[in-house]
């Protein structure tokens, strides 16, 4: 049974927003914990209702507490005035790799940066004296880490439509049905039952059936297998966030237990992430320097 549910944001029109969404889906306190599925998809349910403000979100289940955890959506920036501007680090980094078509390089491949450090300028310099300044253009991608907790259950079962259906009357005497002129049935399906034809003193009665063909996936994982398919998660979460030219370096499974039939993990992920952030700068002028040296 969950006893707590602990939303981790600052944002208290999110917080509400994603607590309504949850408690609507049958996640509040003094319920019983829901399983895999379940959580999965209302996960889903609250992404795609607020797609344009939330870019990924995570239900973790820590004992009799759900921690929710979500990142917000950026979107319809403000334009940067790229009059002059230098380049500096959207966020802590080892630089990777950059790609710098003007401005003066501070900071080279494999430096550490902090937030808001200065990688390329926009002053370029001559003799440690400022001759000329520049809009800083290009872009650097950074090395950045992410440790993802991880759940994926030891036993996975899930049915799912795979977009066939077809129509079918049966006929039903007792405890018996008879499909009537039906071939290449289905080996598993979920119907939609119409009753045609009914008698209420014989046990009789034709239907018309809508059947969906489905298919299932029914699987038993070994621990390692299991934390096979928790890496493959993560990646697969991660990957969602990615843009272009981003990508997974490589990961570390940090630990991992099982815990009611669910392996429990926490893996640490290396990301080339395009860490480009900008901001502006006033134009040098000589008689700027001029002035200091008087």
């Amino acid at each position: 049974m969950i006893f707590s549910i602990d939303v981790i944001t600052n944002d208290k029109n999110m917080k509400n927003k994603i607590m309504k969404e949850l408690k609507v889906n049958g996640i509040s306190k003094y319920k019983f914990k829901k399983d895999y599925k379940d959580l999965q998809r209302i996960k889903k349910l609250i992404l795609n209702k607020y797609r344009h403000e939330i870019d990924w979100i995570e239900i973790e289940n820590q004992g009799t507490k759900y921690i929710i955890r979500y990142e917000p959506r950026i979107e319809n920036k403000k334009k940067v005035n790229t009059s002059f501007r230098d380049i500096i680090a959207k966020k802590n980094a080892i630089i990777y790799k950059l790609d710098v078509r003007k401005g003066e390089i501070i900071k080279d491949k494999g430096s550490y940066v902090h937030k808001g450090d200065i990688i390329v300028s926009g002053y370029i310099h001559l003799n440690d004296k400022i001759m000329d300044t520049v809009s800083a253009t290009g872009k650097v991608y950074g090395e950045v880490w992410y440790t993802l907790s991880i759940k994926y259950p030891m036993h996975y079962y899930h049915e799912y439509k795979t977009g066939k259906k077809k129509s079918v009357y049966t006929f039903k005497l007792l405890n018996k049905s008879i499909d009537i002129l039906i071939f290449n049935k289905y080996e598993t399906k979920k119907i939609k039952h119409h009753t045609i034809l009914k008698n209420n003193i014989l046990p009789f009665k034709l239907e018309k059936q809508i059947q969906y063909e489905t298919k299932i996936i029914d699987k038993k994982y070994k621990p390692k297998q299991a934390l096979e398919q928790a890496i493959k998660e993560g990646r697969k979460k991660l990957s969602k966030k990615l843009k272009k030219n981003e990508y997974i370096i490589d990961y570390k499974v940090l630990d991992y237990e099982i815990n009611n039939n669910i392996l429990n993990s926490k893996i640490f992920y290396t990301v080339c992430e395009n860490i480009t952030d900008y901001q502006n700068i006033e134009e040098y002028k000589e008689e700027d320097n001029n002035a200091i040296n008087n």
